[in-house]
């Protein structure tokens, strides 16, 4: 009892040392459970929708159309439920809208404000996309050939459509009814090779079968649900045989219905990398605070021997110190975790259309990361104290421990206050190490922030003009076509399967004259025949030139061995490229035909024969959209690193000024004034701080790589990571005003020593 008494005393005169491990503590606690409530909830809410609106299992396209009666035959032969879905795309101020009618069998949408409609002429729009463009329940868009246009109830104005042919040029009015949510568009991706949800420039309109027939021909699909998953294949098979399938989507590789659960995976993923970092700031401290305070405590420990404490309860008692930075640190934690997982929850949600979640916190879990530090705090305590109470009870007595004796710039003509700075930076190596790790740290999370703004201006100016293989517009068809009257390249495009992971990549067969692939990454003219791969891909599939790659078309399901010859420059997209003729024997279909066309210049093609309009603009808008969702979490980054030098320096002074009071008193005694003894007893510190910054840079350096190979992999888009001087003197700004801050804050520590109790003191 009486040993516990000293627990209280201890942390009061070890505050800044409690308040910073409790602190980063909390924030490491608090990084986990709100990373695992933000995949929770995301992977939940998924769930439950998706099952309340019936999601498909995939969607794919055919040549032939499935007739009604078709369609009721495959469903019973192979125990599944199958969907014709069409859509119409038209633009609307600069906006793209995607109309739909009504799904009978899946994929349905929720009501999120308003009412469904009632009757013919009635419109449901995305939320987002509605709010983002001021349109309200009750206005009228007319929506038809001339033009696109939202105006109050009552104005009308003239309209364009991207495809229609069925409508008068003053176009059809609509009265939107209500908002909606769809679910195989919960994130609102206009093509399937974008990564970021345009939830303002990209809208759904759900209209009556009636009006959606009137506005033109849609580009048709199917959607599927398998009751019988052993039937699939089957399945498959037929519908490429009888109907000439040209692509096949499963739902986990549909980036609008599974980008959901990848960002979920993937915020875990992240952020269990950044609170072990921060974990490791805590176990230095305590590992010096503890030697210290054993060496402090010396006396007072040998005497309890001496009266009969055992060792390890000495052990026991001395660990206590160590665990409350753990326990306070969990406490503050998870109490602060609640509303930090409802912003974080709040800020990933609105990638998604509108909706209402529940955050769900992970109990199971938030047990694991309270048990994380108190098992690791307690394992480093209990180590440090059985080295360092290896001592017998007679040298702690008699304070025969050894001793440093610091030899650095003996008998030199060194200024003092340089050689007095020097001697305590090598008297104190425990804390002089422990101080150049927080720095580190701090620097980490700084750079981290930085570089990656960097990667993100590099991928945009570098990288997307790439994107198209040198073109600037793509037109997709919606059937595979013979003639080419329009102009540019037209190519083979189809998505395949890649066999070592069932990841998509697409494989591109083009024509030998042609303007969008004349060199490899290494110079070289590639030879026409040959199969070549992007550098994303290769980079996603560990492949290099002379590498076998195989592949598998997603349709016949039909695997194929292939040699990638070469490495195209290409950190956007993951392809292969090859011969028309080598794609059409893999397709199964005449090398005259192709289903894309991708131009440098802006071609007349009518609308209503293209499933896909894109340039390198959208690109671009895209990567700026992840860039502005980003910057957020990249601050935060920063504003940590912040935290974390002031933290520590705040703390490292504190010890200073507390294990060199007789010296302070002393030099007030010998006449120096409080700022010159600020001078002098401050500025170890100054040794030390490049170095943690210097060890720092490259630490953040490679953990940004590391985020972004892991990002790559699941997004197939690999940014690149440029090292910029200005980027690193701008970090080192960063630290030193942090630094010359903590500095200023504890400063006010040397007003309270006490001149002649500190020279009373016989422990310094």
């Amino acid at each position: 009892m009486t040993l516990q008494r000293k627990i209280t005393r201890s942390i009061k005169n070890n505050l800044s040392f409690y308040l910073t491990g409790s602190l980063l503590t909390a924030i490491t606690v608090m990084l986990l459970i709100g990373a695992f409530a933000v995949s929770e909830s995301l992977y939940t809410w998924a769930d439950a929708y998706y099952e309340k609106t019936n999601i498909e299992d995939a969607s794919f396209q055919t040549q032939i159309p499935i007739t009604e009666e078709e369609m009721v035959e495959l469903e019973k032969n192979y125990d599944l439920t199958l969907e014709k879905q069409e859509y119409l795309d038209f633009t609307y101020q600069d906006t793209k809208l995607r109309l739909f009618s009504p799904a009978e069998k899946m994929d349905y949408y929720t009501i999120t404000e308003g009412s469904d409609l009632k009757e013919p002429g009635d419109i449901l729009l995305t939320y987002r996309y509605a709010k983002a463009n001021n349109i309200a329940i009750g206005d009228t868009m007319v929506i038809g050939q001339d033009g696109t246009e939202a105006k109050s109830a009552g104005q009308v104005d003239n309209v364009s459509a991207e495809q229609g042919d069925s409508v008068s040029a003053e176009g059809k009015p609509f009265t939107v009814r209500g908002l909606i949510m769809k679910s195989d568009y919960a994130v609102m991706l206009y093509d399937l090779s974008e990564t970021a949800a345009d939830k303002s420039g990209f809208g759904i309109g759900i209209v009556y079968p009636e009006d959606f027939a009137a506005l033109g021909n849609g580009a048709q699909q199917y959607a599927v649900r398998y009751l019988d998953k052993e039937k699939e294949t089957a399945f498959r098979t037929e519908i490429y045989e009888k109907y000439d399938t040209q692509e096949y989507l499963e739902k986990a590789s549909n980036s609008r219905i599974s980008l959901i659960y990848s960002e979920a995976d993937d915020l875990v993923a992240e952020f269990s990398l950044y609170a072990p970092i921060i974990m490791i700031i805590v176990v230095a401290v305590i590992a010096m605070v503890l030697r210290r305070m054993i060496k402090r405590d010396g006396k007072t420990i040998g005497t309890l021997m001496a009266l009969g404490y055992r060792k390890g309860e000495l052990v026991r008692h001395y660990m206590v110190y160590g665990m409350v930075p753990a326990i306070a640190g969990d406490i503050i934690g998870v109490i602060g975790s609640i509303p930090f997982a409802k912003l974080f929850c709040q800020f990933y949600f609105q990638d998604l259309e509108y909706t209402e979640y529940k955050v769900v916190m992970p109990w199971k879990l938030v047990g694991v990361a309270v048990l994380f530090p108190i098992v690791v705090y307690g394992l480093v305590s209990y180590l440090v104290l059985n080295k360092a109470l290896k001592a017998d009870a007679v040298s702690l007595l008699h304070g025969l421990q050894k001793e440093k004796n610091v030899r650095v710039f003996r008998n030199s003509q060194a200024n003092l206050k340089f050689v007095y700075n020097v001697r305590a930076v090598f008297m104190n190596a425990s804390r002089s190490i422990t101080l150049i790790i927080g720095i580190a740290v701090a620097t980490l999370c700084i750079v981290l922030g930085s570089s990656f703004r960097d990667a993100w201006n590099n991928l945009l100016e570098n990288k997307v003009p790439l994107a198209m293989l040198g073109g600037q517009y793509e037109y997709g068809f919606k059937n595979y076509q013979t003639e080419n009257p329009y102009g540019g390249d037209a190519i083979f495009d189809v998505s395949f399967g890649a066999s070592a992971d069932d990841s998509r990549f697409n494989l591109i067969g083009y024509d030998e004259e042609n303007d969008i692939f004349h060199e490899t990454a290494d110079g070289k003219t590639p030879v026409y025949g040959e199969y070549y791969m992007t550098s994303s891909a290769a980079r996603t599939y560990g492949i290099k030139p002379g590498d076998e790659f195989a592949f598998y078309n997603t349709v016949t399901m039909q695997e194929t061995k292939v040699v990638i010859s070469g490495i195209v420059e290409n950190d956007v997209l993951q392809l292969v490229l090859t011969s028309k003729q080598n794609m059409a024997d893999i397709l199964g279909r005449p090398d005259t035909e192709y289903n894309v066309i991708i131009s440098k210049e802006k071609l007349d093609i009518p609308a209503d024969l293209l499933r896909k309009n894109a340039s390198l603009k959208d690109y671009e808008n895209q990567v700026k959209r992840l860039s502005s969702v980003s910057g957020i979490v990249l601050q935060i980054l920063k504003v940590l690193g912040v935290i974390i030098c002031l933290l520590i320096i705040n703390m490292m002074s504190g010890m200073i000024v507390e294990e060199g009071k007789r010296n302070i008193s002393m030099l007030e005694v010998l006449g120096y004034r409080s700022k010159e003894v600020r001078q002098f007893v401050m500025t170890s510190n100054h040794l030390l701080v490049p170095i943690g910054f210097a060890v720092g840079v490259p630490l953040g350096y490679l953990t940004a790589y590391s985020i972004m190979a892991a990002s790559a992999r699941s997004s197939g888009m690999y940014m690149g990571l440029p090292v910029k001087p200005l980027t690193i003197l701008v970090s080192a700004a960063i630290v030193a005003v942090a630094y010359v801050l903590a500095l200023c804050l504890s400063g006010r520590k040397l007003k309270k020593v006490d001149m002649v109790e500190s020279l009373k003191c016989p422990l310094e």
